[in-house]
C-alpha cells in the first residue's frame, strides 16, 4: 500500500444541511434520500425508495449528485451517528432530509468515492467519531465537528482499485440477498 496523505475533511468536502419538509409533503413527488436510506446503504439505491413533494428551487439547492457523501447528522447513540452513504450517480430532481447532512467534493482526483465509502463506515473511522462525539440527549454530527476531523488515505489510484473491489463485492451481496428475499418461505423450511 501507497503511504498515507492526511487532509482535513473539511478541506476536501463542503457541508449542507438537508430540507425541512412537512407530513404533507411525504409519500409523492420527487425522490427523496431519508435517513433510513443512509443509515442503511454504503451507496444510495438505483432508485430512491421515498418521494416528498419539493418545489423546483429546493431541488436545486438540496440536489443530489454523482460523488456526493450524505451523513446522518443526528442520533440517540454514537454509535448510529454519522452512518454515510454515497451516491455513484446523479439524482436529478431528487432532495434529502434534514436529518442528514450532504458532503460535496470541493476537488476531483484526490478522493475515490467508492473508497470513501468503505472508509466512512470503518471501524477505524467510527472510533474517531466515538472520540470526537460529546453525547448529550442525542449525538450529533455538526459543522464544528466536522472542522476537526481528518483523513488519512492513500494515493488515488489505490483509492481506486481498493473502492472498485469492495464496491463489486457489496454489490454481489445485494443481488444475492434479493434473491434470498424473493425465495419462497416453503423452501427454507427443513423437513
Amino acid at each position: 500500500m501507497s503511504k498515507l496523505t492526511k487532509y482535513k475533511f473539511s478541506d476536501l468536502y463542503e457541508m449542507s444541511s438537508g430540507i425541512s419538509s412537512s407530513k404533507e409533503q411525504a409519500g409523492h413527488g420527487s425522490p427523496f434520500i431519508s435517513f433510513s436510506t443512509v443509515f442503511n446503504n454504503y451507496f444510495l439505491p438505483e432508485e430512491l425508495p421515498d418521494l416528498m413533494d419539493t418545489s423546483l428551487k429546493e431541488q436545486e439547492i438540496f440536489s443530489v449528485k454523482k460523488d456526493d457523501v450524505f451523513i446522518t447528522r443526528t442520533s440517540e447513540t454514537v454509535d448510529a451517528l454519522a452512518m454515510s452513504c454515497v451516491a455513484v450517480k446523479d439524482y436529478p430532481k431528487a432532495t434529502f432530509s434534514g436529518f442528514v447532512k450532504r458532503l460535496r467534493p470541493k476537488t476531483t482526483g484526490i478522493v475515490y468515492s467508492k473508497y470513501i465509502a468503505f472508509f466512512l463506515r470503518s471501524k477505524y473511522f467510527r472510533k474517531v467519531l466515538d472520540c470526537n462525539t460529546i453525547m448529550t440527549l442525542r449525538a450529533s454530527f455538526n459543522e464544528d465537528m466536522f472542522s476537526f476531523l481528518y483523513l488519512y488515505l492513500p494515493d488515488y489510484e489505490e483509492q481506486v482499485r481498493i473502492g472498485d473491489l469492495l464496491y463489486k463485492m457489496e454489490m454481489k451481496i445485494r443481488t444475492n440477498n434479493k434473491i434470498n428475499d424473493n425465495l419462497p418461505y416453503q423452501s427454507l423450511m427443513v423437513a
